[in-house]
């Protein structure tokens, strides 16, 4: 028995023994083996994750030759993740030192001069309301009561004073972008290599300050297409509580205008994510990108990039040249806009506003753009609303063969005046054609060529309004063409207009309605659109400047956009064929022949000359070609222009520049 009681208190012996091994062993495994690893996993008690801002999609031509892409830039970034408890004052003022003595531009928005007594800047009225609703101040306060609240706000009173209200501004941004340990601040962007260098050398010293990479939008011509592209900016705090739903961050960038903003959705790619791990005392003890950021999509468009700089040169030549004609008239031409579209698919070749502007320098420049007295940054060719004066002939004419009203045989007599209503009816001296020249006995044709007034006062008058505006709008006047970026309708004169305005209609006003006066305001767009519709013998498409969606790697096609046929005018009784052929001796035997004649194939066109408030003329003209096998419809207006036969030198160019250039491609491909 004793033996047995022996056996047994040895082998418990043993099995503890064995446990007690087990235990130092795995103690040896967790103390000194994996000790550190466990130590920092046990003290790991925070997990952030930042967002990973994913490049933005470029805008290219039609060949992909990108026209606003991105540029990596060094910004110098506040990163809360990694700041210290209670230096982010102090962190400001250092690195604002830095920046100042190298020159760098602080994100500062706070509306208030930098020197004392720190007064409210001139023209931010909006901005100095929403400075005293953030900091919750009266409307009448001052910019000592804002510097007292700032101060108080964000613990200012250790800042020097000469620094006090660049710190409280910088920290006013901070909040107004949302700075938090997921949404670092830019304190400064697209900072010089040197001030990146100077910054990365006292990384030791300024923990909680960085040196980031980000795409800042760059433009390889700064004024191609500046006021389509539109612009982008960074999303304010109140923006960004509707945009959060949709997966943006407050130091996002934002589509603000034109295309940028409409295809916002393609561009802007998708976000990253780096989960950063830190322990009790806020050291990093792990960083894992656990989702890789997607740059966003390509957005390809229907202009050429050599065309569109060709075109851009030609109407500042143009302007020019109408500035010399008029040189000491008082009556100088200072703006003009111009459209080319594809005849055969309604797709925009180029666009070009005079003045212009460039996207390089944008916001350097802002302030000397607004005031100029010419608005470079207005977008004429989109928005501007121009009488179209005679080249709305062509619409008249067309209506009125069509409806059997007139056929090719059908003649005028122009005594240079039309009498048809009474004074009365009137309401002063009738009117008559440019000059009261007399055109005497003339057909359709020979009315376009010449321009004749009183031809399309009778036509207009016989026809009705209803019917000239239907035709019109048929036509793509005074409504929209399908543009993917914001543009204007424009409008026809009609009753209705006129009884909005608080006026009566009187039954003299379709006559100069006939002739492209009165209230009619059309887009250039517009009147490219309208030069196409008559090429395609009434066949009206769908105006647009996209191309197609394609994926950032050139991968996949997305999108393209589809040709569609808005609206067809039928070619009842040849009307178009007829009209084409006025247009045509418009432009061989018209005063536009001084320049369509030395193309070597046929250009049909019609010029106008569109009176305007102040004894002004604004010049116009549509021309499409070549007639045989139509490829191009041209518009331009010129504002104080003069007579519009003068664009014919605008539009020669224009057909010569893009046959050079298709042309030169061609032999290209050929010699490969």
């Amino acid at each position: 028995m004793k033996k047995v009681l022996e056996s047994r208190l040895n082998i418990l012996v043993l099995c503890i023994a064995a446990v007690f091994i087990a235990f130092t062993l795995r103690l040896v495994q967790f103390q000194v083996i994996d000790g550190e690893e466990y130590y920092s996993k046990s003290n790991a008690t925070t997990r952030i994750n930042q967002t990973v801002v994913a490049a933005r999609g470029d805008i290219a031509d039609v060949n992909g030759v990108p026209i606003a892409g991105g540029q990596v830039v060094f910004d110098v970034t506040l990163n809360k993740a990694y700041m210290p408890s209670g230096m982010l004052n102090r962190r400001i003022l250092e690195s604002v030192k830095i920046l100042i003595s190298q020159g760098e531009e602080l994100n500062d928005i706070l509306p208030m001069a930098y020197e004392y007594p720190y007064t409210f800047i001139e023209g931010k009225e909006v901005e100095i309301g929403r400075l005293r609703d953030t900091l919750k101040l009266a409307v009448y306060a001052t910019e000592q009561d804002v510097m007292a609240k700032l101060t108080e706000r964000y613990t200012l009173e250790e800042v020097p004073d000469e620094y006090r209200r660049i710190v409280g501004g910088i920290r006013y941004t901070m909040e107004r972008e949302g700075y938090s340990a997921s949404y670092p601040f830019d304190m400064a962007k697209d900072v010089s290599v040197q001030t990146a260098t100077i910054f990365k050398e006292l990384s030791r010293e300024l923990t909680g300050v960085e040196i980031t990479e980000s795409s800042k939008r760059y433009y390889s011509d700064g004024t191609l297409l500046p006021h389509i592209l539109g612009t982008v900016g960074p999303i304010w705090a109140e923006e960004y509580r509707q945009l959060k739903s949709q997966g943006y961050g407050l130091n996002d960038t934002l589509g603000k205008s034109g295309l940028e903003k409409a295809y916002e959705s393609y561009l802007k790619g998708t976000d990253g994510i780096v989960q950063i791990e830190k322990n009790m005392y806020g050291e990093i003890t792990d960083m894992e990108i656990v989702q890789q950021p997607q740059p966003g999509d390509t957005v390809r468009l229907t202009v050429d990039y050599e065309f569109q700089q060709r075109v851009n040169r030609i109407l500042a030549d143009q302007v020019a040249m109408l500035q010399r004609r008029s040189a000491g008239w008082g009556k100088e031409c200072t703006a003009a806009t111009m459209a080319v579209i594809d005849v055969k698919t309604g797709a925009v070749l180029a666009l070009s506003n005079y003045p212009s502007y460039d996207l390089n320098n944008y916001t350097e420049n802002y302030s000397n753009y607004v005031a100029d007295e010419n608005t470079p940054l207005f977008n004429r060719v989109l928005q501007g609303l121009y009488r179209p004066g005679s080249v709305f002939k062509v619409n008249v004419a067309v209506a009125a063969l069509r409806s059997g009203l007139i056929d090719e045989n059908f003649t005028y007599k122009c005594t240079g005046v039309y009498s048809y209503y009474t004074s009365s009816q009137w309401g002063g001296t009738p009117p008559g054609c440019a000059n009261n020249t007399a055109h005497g006995t003339i057909n359709v044709k020979q009315a376009l060529q010449v321009s004749c007034n009183c031809f399309f006062y009778d036509l207009g008058r016989r026809l009705g309004i209803d019917t000239v505006n239907r035709s019109a709008h048929n036509m793509g006047l005074g409504v929209l063409t399908g543009l993917e970026v914001n543009e204007q309708q424009g409008r026809l004169s009609s009753p209705d207009y006129t009884q909005l305005l608080g006026g009566t209609w009187q039954a003299g006003n379709v006559i100069q309605a006939s002739i492209g006066q009165l209230d009619t305001a059309i887009t250039p767009i517009q009147l490219a659109t309208y030069a196409a519709t008559v090429a395609n013998k009434g066949v009206r498409y769908a105006t647009h400047i996209v191309d197609s969606i394609v994926s950032y790697d050139n991968s996949q096609v997305i999108y393209e956009t589809p040709v569609t046929i808005l609206s067809e005018t039928p070619n009842t009784n040849n009307a178009f064929d007829i009209v084409e052929q006025g247009m045509i001796m418009a432009s061989t035997e018209g005063n536009a022949s001084i320049y369509l004649s030395e193309l070597p194939y046929t250009v049909a066109s019609k010029t106008g000359t569109a009176q305007v408030p102040g004894d002004l003329y604004n010049s116009t003209i549509m021309a499409y070609g070549p007639v045989e096998n139509p490829e191009i419809a041209v518009a331009i207006i010129a504002e104080k222009g003069g007579n519009g036969y003068n664009l014919a030198y605008g539009v020669r160019n224009v057909f010569r520049a893009y046959y050079e250039i298709k042309d030169a491609r061609q032999n290209a491909q050929i010699a490969q």
